[in-house]
């Protein structure tokens, strides 16, 4: 097969993520959608050009002449507007989605064009696709109403007309004028969408646009972080928020699949799914911003997961909870600039990762320390896992980074294990198991886990390191500081390109390499601050703020030209950015001191060190 050129596809940082708290879209720059997945995350997307240039399904809506454009935001939303500029004048385009509602017939995206000035001709062109089907299916174009066989219906008063199996639309808008697009996941709802609205719907697009404004600034405005950065850590908030399943009070760890991690390699996963560990560490920054609700439905979420497991938990979930995420390549995409495999689902399902046991406790620590009641189902649950940790966490695992190879002892997961027993005991009390093994995960951990060369490896007996061991004192584990401040060298030396961060060096059982990760960066960014080490820790961090993309978003990693690679955009990257901001904040009201002890020590801090809290309490 030939190898697509790089023209041909849009580079990752091009885009920006629509969101309702159910499914996810992306738009590019040139306002094509090249990726939506309306009911769910996970579920088989409507557009997806983004994997493969030709067979992928799109909807494209631009001026139909040479333009230039810039995008924002709308203030503390995730509705996205772009201006585009051409020689026959200016106008807008609003993308976003509408969360569903009982008993209301409303679109799941809506685009709405406004004409700024002049008269600028336009070209929306809709080709879906139903899964990631081998054909396209008919489209049937009627008053209206464009529909087809397993796809979404696509409403506008605008006339198109097929065009070599796409429909297609041309047209002028004049300053002052407006049309509108409103895709509905499922069933055609024309006419509930007419009724009642005025000539041509476009008030009723504007309605749904402003009740969509207003419940994303809502939500925004319960943030009582007052320090630097304040809007681009509320950009990363909402993101995090975007990528929440409401039903479920999952998130999952980024809206797509199969992005890859090494172009033209294998290194393409599917995130369109909840990991604990990704979400109690979403949830702890969100909390410490200011976001209760969240933190508790997921509580829930993890409760009931728990029980069916035996007081287990599996590395990752669909967002309903299910737990069959079955990998299947799917053979006749290319993937994004030719990197296959394109794969749906993910076989990190079935590893066996022990530190998520520790991160569900220390999120359920941070809650109580900070004024939330524990219910009796979630007291049960947290039992459990402690009582599973003191059992097992002597054993091997598949480490966080879900290499394909064999098991080991690494550091990562003892130290996470530590942290599942000590939140427990504060909890809940001494108990003799518990204590008992959370010493002994110290006395490994600081006698055998250190190297001879005096820093912590990436598993016992081996020689290389691992960004993740970074976490250690800032889940407050009681380190040897000499060795870990070797290890904080050993990572610059050894992953560190520039502010960037490679996670580890050393083979994971997968051919080809991969790009810095953004969450390692910033784990380094929080270790610098516990050492003391304040300017370093601030340069890295300006360094790393301005990787973002033009409307403020992440990736998984950057390549070392800092293009964006792996899937996006990733909340890995957006809560360690929150989180960073937020130790180097304390930093500079306290000092070293400030920022050492357990997450939920620092927020207390925190609230201490400003006029108004930092975290509100729960009701």
């Amino acid at each position: 097969m030939t190898t697509p050129d790089a023209r041909d596809y849009q580079r990752i940082e091009d885009y920006a993520l629509l969101g309702n708290c159910h499914g996810s879209a992306l738009v590019a720059r040139d306002g094509s959608i090249d990726w939506a997945c309306l009911e769910r995350f996970d579920a088989e997307p409507v557009f997806s050009r983004l994997l493969d240039r030709t067979r992928g399904g799109f909807f494209v809506v631009q001026p139909d002449e040479p333009f230039e454009t810039r995008r924002m935001y709308l203030a503390c939303t995730n509705i996205l507007e772009t201006t585009f500029t051409t020689a026959s004048g200016v106008l807008t385009l609003h993308d976003f989605m509408v969360a569903p509602e009982p008993g209301e017939a409303h679109p799941s995206l809506i685009r709405l064009v406004a004409g700024i000035s002049g008269a600028v001709p336009v070209r929306a062109d809709y080709r879906p696709l139903a899964g990631f089907a081998e054909t396209f299916a008919d489209l049937a174009i009627a008053d209206g109403l464009i529909t087809g066989e397993g796809l979404p219906s696509l409403v506008s008063e605008t006339g198109f007309a097929a065009e070599d199996g796409r429909a297609v639309a041309r047209f002028t808008v004049k300053g002052g004028e407006a049309r509108r697009f409103a895709l509905y996941a499922r069933g055609t709802k024309r006419s509930a969408w007419r009724d009642g609205v005025g000539a041509g719907g476009v008030p009723a697009a504007r309605d749904l646009m402003e009740r969509a404004r207003r419940a994303w600034a809502g939500w925004a405005a319960g943030a009582l972080y007052d320090g630097p950065f304040a809007d681009e850590l509320t950009r990363s908030a909402l993101t995090l928020k975007a990528l929440t399943y409401a039903p479920s009070g999952a998130i999952v760890a980024a809206a797509t699949t199969s992005l890859p991690e090494d172009i033209g390699g294998v290194r393409n996963w599917d995130y369109r799914f909840c990991w604990i560990r990704d979400a109690c560490l979403s949830f702890y920054v969100l909390k410490k911003f200011g976001m209760v609700a969240e933190a508790e439905a997921f509580f829930g979420f993890v409760s009931t997961l728990s029980e069916r497991e035996g007081g287990g938990l599996r590395p990752l979930y669909a967002v309903a909870g299910e737990a069959d995420l079955t990998e299947r390549e799917i053979g006749h995409f290319e993937g994004w600039r030719g990197s296959r495999p394109v794969n749906h689902g993910n076989l990190a399902s079935e590893q066996h990762q022990s530190d998520a046991y520790g991160q569900v406790l220390d999120l359920l620590y941070l809650y109580e320390r900070l004024g939330g009641t524990i219910s009796d189902a979630a007291r049960d649950q947290a039992i459990r896992l402690a009582d599973f940790s003191a059992a097992h966490w002597h054993e091997k695992d598949a480490g966080l980074w879900e290499p394909r190879k064999p098991e080991e002892h690494y550091l990562h997961a003892a130290i996470m294990n530590w942290v599942a027993l000590d939140r427990a005991i504060r909890l809940f009390g001494e108990r003799p198991d518990w204590c008992t093994e959370r010493d002994r995960i110290v006395e490994r951990v600081n006698g055998e886990g250190i190297h001879p060369h005096g820093y912590y490896p990436q598993f016992i007996g081996s020689d290389d390191v691992d960004a993740a061991v970074l976490i250690a004192p800032m889940v407050g584990f009681p380190v040897d500081e000499t060795a870990f401040a070797r290890t904080v060298d050993t990572v610059i030396d050894r992953l560190g390109h520039g502010p960037l961060v490679y996670r580890y060096r050393n083979d994971d059982g997968l051919p080809g390499h991969e790009g810095t990760f953004l969450i390692c960066a910033f784990w380094l960014v929080d270790a610098l601050a516990w050492l003391g080490r304040e300017e370093d820790a601030q340069t890295r961090f300006a360094a790393l703020r301005a990787l973002q993309n033009d409307v403020g978003l992440y990736a998984e990693e950057v390549a070392e030209d800092q293009s964006f690679l792996g899937n996006f955009p990733q909340a890995f990257s957006h809560l360690a950015f929150i989180h960073s901001a937020l130790v180097l904040d304390l930093y500079a009201h306290g000092g070293r001191a400030a920022v050492h002890g357990t997450y939920a020590d620092r927020s207390l801090r925190e609230t201490e060190a400003r006029a108004a809290p930092v975290i509100r309490r729960a009701s």
